[in-house]
């Protein structure tokens, strides 16, 4: 009866291990299988066939860990500065967005690398390969070839106008087509806010969080801010052909948001 009952055990652990996603269960789950099968042939009166097996089985499961965790790496950001989403504080990085890609390397048993770079750099990056996802307050563009996570953070477009001139964007931002007239392009919306502060643009074109920014620095107090009516949200990029980290990423977001975690990290940083 106690073999029968091992024999089941083992059988159900070796579907579990196999039915895994994530790479801890799945190594824990072979290791118990291992060691229950180690059981059932001690039951079965064959000691030294136990202790074969228990040895083989764990030499086995470390292993495959290893061999794993060398395989699936480092996880490589590339990354523009946004406060509070992501964003350098001194020696180390902080923000909403670094939290969670943080809680889903160890999730996933990546080590994070980020790498700085001007927002229009970053869809080049992750379709190249040479980053896996794209961060730092990425607002969807049209850029082909893609893909996006759910929204961390809805927002919207604004409009800041400090006088006559040329329109001001950061390159690579979305940019909506009813906003006609002549444009200059920026690295990025601490140069944006240089050139309307010179005067070298009439209005810049940012997004809420950046106007935090600007506001909370008393920038430009006197500027007309028009809100633009398209809902827009912080996402992270991946590229479409890396579907496994991308579902990943996806399930582990889901996660988040079922147990209520989405939400509170979001007051935290937010409110």
């Amino acid at each position: 009866m106690v073999a029968v009952l091992l024999s089941a055990l083992a059988f159900a652990l070796a579907l579990f291990a196999l039915t895994r996603k994530r790479l801890l269960l799945g190594v824990i789950g072979v290791g118990a299988h291992s060691l229950v099968l180690a059981g059932l042939y001690l039951v079965l009166a064959a000691p030294d066939v136990a202790l074969t097996e228990a040895a083989v089985g764990f030499g086995l499961v470390t292993f495959v860990y290893l061999l794993a965790l060398r395989r699936t790496g480092k996880l490589v950001v590339a990354a523009s500065p946004l406060y509070p989403l992501f964003y350098p504080e001194g020696e180390r990085i902080a923000g909403l967005e670094w939290e969670i890609l943080e809680r889903f390397a160890r999730w996933c048993h990546r080590d994070l690398e980020v790498i700085w770079v001007p927002r229009a750099e970053i869809p080049r990056l992750v379709r190249s390969g040479e980053a896996h996802l794209g961060a730092g307050g990425f607002l969807p563009n049209a850029e082909p070839d893609l893909r996006y996570t759910r929204t961390l953070v809805p927002t919207r477009l604004v409009r800041v106008r400090g006088g006559e001139g040329p329109l001001g964007a950061v390159a690579g931002e979305p940019s909506p087509p009813q906003l006609d007239g002549e444009r200059k392009l920026f690295e990025d919306a601490a140069e944006l806010a240089k050139a309307l502060a010179r005067g070298e643009v009439g209005s810049a074109l940012t997004d809420l969080l950046h106007l935090r920014e600007w506001v909370m620095r008393d920038l430009f107090p006197e500027a007309e801010v028009q809100v633009l009516p398209e809902e827009l949200g912080f996402a992270f990029a991946l590229n479409p052909e890396d579907e496994e980290l991308w579902a990943g990423l996806e399930e582990f977001l889901a996660e988040l948001e079922r147990r209520g975690e989405l939400a509170e990290l979001v007051r935290r940083y937010l409110e």
